[in-house]
């Protein structure tokens, strides 16, 4: 990301705060993230893009310790009030492109796809070098994959894909997605009503992920993906039926 879209994505952040609770009460993935840092004994945790700690409350569950950052403060700020409690939580503002620890760790964690905002090839590889150098030895490298099935990629590309649903205290979201032809760049617009009145808008450029590129992003950071899952209960990825992409990827 340019230091420009930088400003974007934080932008962004800050237009859909009010609503990011709701939207996300029921994700559904509470169980995936304590399980995942429930191994090895003693389990070190970064999880980048943690948002508004909502999936570091149950990654420090079960984890040792847990480093958590976000690029954007707010979230942070948010992040920080709610897990002000726990003792093993560390809670920073940093950049998914160029971070550094002195420490390396068993569970590197990617919840909610942060990578989605980074549409340049150098951006993503810059990434996945800076989490290949923080994996401990026999360390797990766990993210969701911005992906759509072929149905619902080829209505993005046509008029848009749509989904609507609600959430807590009457919350009303409208998500579209929009693909550029022949590509898997999009422009990605959500849209919040309560009580059938528009209360916010925000859009955001976005790269959905491909299977292929998820193995070459690997390779070229010394990283292979051990296993794909289809959702949140660890069922096998389907390329034409399943809802999520989600990746266990493993050190070389």
């Amino acid at each position: 990301m340019s230091t420009s879209t930088t400003g974007e994505v934080r932008a962004y952040y800050h237009r859909v705060l009010p609503f990011y609770e709701a939207e996300l009460r029921d994700r559904g993935d509470e169980e995936l993230w304590a399980w995942a840092a429930s191994a090895p004994a003693g389990c070190r945790v970064l999880e980048v893009g943690a948002g508004s700690g909502r999936a570091t409350a149950h990654l420090a569950q079960t984890a040792s310790s847990v480093v958590a950052f976000d690029l954007a403060p707010e979230m942070i700020a948010v992040a920080r009030r709610r897990l002000a409690a726990r003792r093993n939580v560390e809670l920073l503002v940093a950049d998914l492109r160029g971070f550094r620890f002195a420490a390396r760790f068993d569970l590197v964690a990617a919840v909610d796809d942060p990578f989605v905002h980074l549409t340049a090839d150098a951006d993503r590889e810059r990434a996945f070098a800076a989490i290949a150098a923080h994996l401990a030895p026999g360390g797990r490298f766990l993210r969701g994959a911005a992906w759509l099935a072929p149905g619902r990629r080829a209505a993005a590309e046509g008029g848009g894909l749509v989904e609507e649903r609600r959430a807590a205290g009457g919350l009303a979201i409208r998500e579209t997605w929009r693909r550029t032809p022949e590509s898997r760049l999009c422009t990605s617009r959500f849209e919040y009503r309560v009580a059938g009145r528009l209360e916010a808008q925000a859009a955001f450029p976005a790269r959905l992920w491909s299977r292929d590129e998820l193995a070459e992003r690997c390779r070229a950071a010394g990283l292979a993906v051990a296993h794909l899952w289809g959702d949140f209960d660890r069922r096998p990825w389907d390329r034409e039926s399943s809802p999520r992409l989600i990746a266990e990827i493993r050190p070389l």
